[in-house]
């Protein structure tokens, strides 16, 4: 227990580090993004700090009264209402002032999907097609497939009401999970109230792709796996099993979420205060490996269920091979004309037609590239330090999560635009809704920062809690090698709020003590 308890502490303080990291650098700097740019391609400004302090002491101010005189609004349904309200109506603001449309690979993957619904599967057979470099989008497809199936072909508003659907799970998750960790319902409370920030996940809900659709199933995955941990029941498992195989059909990323709930339900084998003998502990053991068997299988049985329904359809003996992994990485690790470690187009250097789409020559190229790059690190360590640095900072102390420029990506190909749309996305109303999220991300931050502050100098974190500060380490430390983006980052930003939800109940305790003396 000592041993584990000890691993624990260890992520803590290296989240308590990045925390205080991504606080600073937000405090004194601000990212944006240029209109009508086509890439992701984020710029540091300096930050207004006047503004910032005087819109966050109000916020906070507010959030203060009403700890203090609202209790029974936020320990009460009012609070959870609220919250989904107030999500419910700004993203159908969104969807209704800007009609959004497929965009990019979303654009991309459309197009595959009404092929497929006509029988054309060239895209997954012929050289150079969108699916012959990714076929790990197929459990995308299947899904798209299902959507045009059901709504119809082009039906892009379904698209947003089935994302809508995602965000709002994901919220009311949020408030249960926050309920089981610190088993506080003023702590819920201010979670609800604080969800209003976060913006820079709710404006996903007009960017259709995998990200937003597989939250809602990747959340109750965790959710699932965090009853199993505290109540031991088999059944949740099963629950866990079919959301994480939905969560990962829809973003391969969704197998960092899988990753952590192995680890966690493996780790629960010993429980603080439990006087177990070696045979109870063995037969523990076994059973959670089992239980995280079952995960891993209805992953794989899901992949293999996508892979062999379209081998059959496609009239194929085997998938394309696609353009590999390792570009990913070696990706991430190469400076660049637009940011160092995001997206550069690497991929269709080593892997195409030149080379005969031969995976393993682009996987030996992508390797070379990575041992280049790291390589480069290690002789000049202050350059490869300020690479990694301002890697982490573009990706986490983004505050809209690239959010901003993917509404405006989406607002270009909308027939008959609004005045809503323009207000909104180019005009007066997108910098209030950037300032909304930079006040969030500073109230988020400094708050998690007390709360993680609580659990070092107790010196003890549940197995909850490390559910999601492992799933958080790991999308950290798996994105700062991986092709970065903020817009993978928000997926993890979002696990922060119950923690910073009890964060801002602990400083308000503090203020309430030196004020009122109670």
């Amino acid at each position: 227990m000592k041993l584990k308890n000890g691993f624990n502490l260890i992520i803590v303080f290296c989240l308590s580090v990045a925390a205080l990291i991504v606080l600073a650098v937000s405090f004194f700097t601000t990212i944006y993004y240029d209109m009508n740019i086509d890439v992701d391609f984020p710029q540091y400004g300096k930050e207004n700090i006047p503004v910032l302090l005087i819109l966050t002491a109000v916020s906070l101010f507010v959030l203060y009264k009403l700890y203090r005189r609202g209790k029974a609004f936020l320990t009460g349904k009012y609070a959870l209402i609220f919250a989904l309200g107030f999500c419910f109506c700004y993203c159908m603001m969104l969807i209704l002032a800007i009609k959004p449309r497929a965009v990019n690979d979303s654009m991309s993957l459309n197009r595959v999907i009404n092929e497929f619904m006509d029988g054309d599967y060239s895209s997954l057979t012929t050289p150079g097609e969108y699916l012959f470099y990714w076929p790990y989008q197929l459990g995308y497809v299947a899904f798209g497939q299902i959507v045009c199936t059901i709504f119809g072909r082009d039906n892009f508003f379904a698209w947003d009401i089935i994302q809508l659907i995602s965000v709002m799970t994901t919220m009311y998750l949020l408030h249960r999970i926050t309920r089981e960790i610190f088993d506080d319902e003023v702590v819920c409370g201010l979670m609800d109230m604080l969800s209003a920030g976060c913006l820079f996940f709710y404006n996903y809900v007009t960017y259709i792709y995998g990200d937003i659709l597989s939250m809602g199933p990747q959340t109750l995955a965790l959710y699932m796996t965090l009853l199993y941990i505290k109540r031991e029941k088999k059944r949740y498992i099963l629950g866990a099993a079919v959301s994480i195989a939905l969560a990962v059909m829809l973003k391969n990323n969704a197998q960092i979420a899988l990753i952590a709930m192995s680890m966690l339900i493996i780790g629960s084998t010993v429980k603080g205060g439990s006087d177990l003998s070696g045979r109870e502990i063995v037969k523990r053991l076994v059973e959670r490996l089992l239980m995280v068997l079952i995960l891993v299988l209805a992953v794989k049985a899901q992949g293999y269920a996508v892979e062999s329904y379209y081998k059959k359809a496609a009239n194929l003996t085997a998938l394309p091979q696609g353009c590999p992994m390792e570009s990913y990485i070696a990706m991430g690790l190469q400076e660049s004309e637009l940011e160092d470690g995001w997206y550069n187009g690497y991929h269709y250097t080593i892997y195409g037609e030149f080379n005969d789409y031969n995976k393993d020559a682009a996987r030996d190229l992508a390797i070379a590239s990575i041992k280049e790059s790291l390589g480069s690190f290690v002789t000049r360590p202050l350059h490869g330090g300020r690479f990694l640095l301002r890697k982490f900072t573009t990706q986490w102390a983004d505050p809209v999560c690239v959010s901003t420029h993917n509404l405006d990506l989406v607002s270009r190909h909308v027939e008959n635009p609004t005045k809503m749309m323009y207000y909104l996305v180019f005009g007066e109303g997108s910098k209030i809704l950037i300032w909304v999220m930079n006040v969030f991300m500073t109230i988020c931050y400094l708050c998690v920062l007390i709360c993680l502050k609580e659990m070092l100098r107790n010196k003890t974190v549940s197995p909850e809690a490390m559910l999601f500060l492992i799933l958080i380490f790991g999308g950290m430390v798996f994105h700062e090698f991986w092709e970065g983006s903020s817009r993978y980052a928000m997926r993890y930003y979002i696990y922060w709020l119950p923690f910073a939800a009890a964060g801002l109940k602990t400083l308000f305790d503090r203020i309430c003590v030196k004020i009122h003396g109670a």
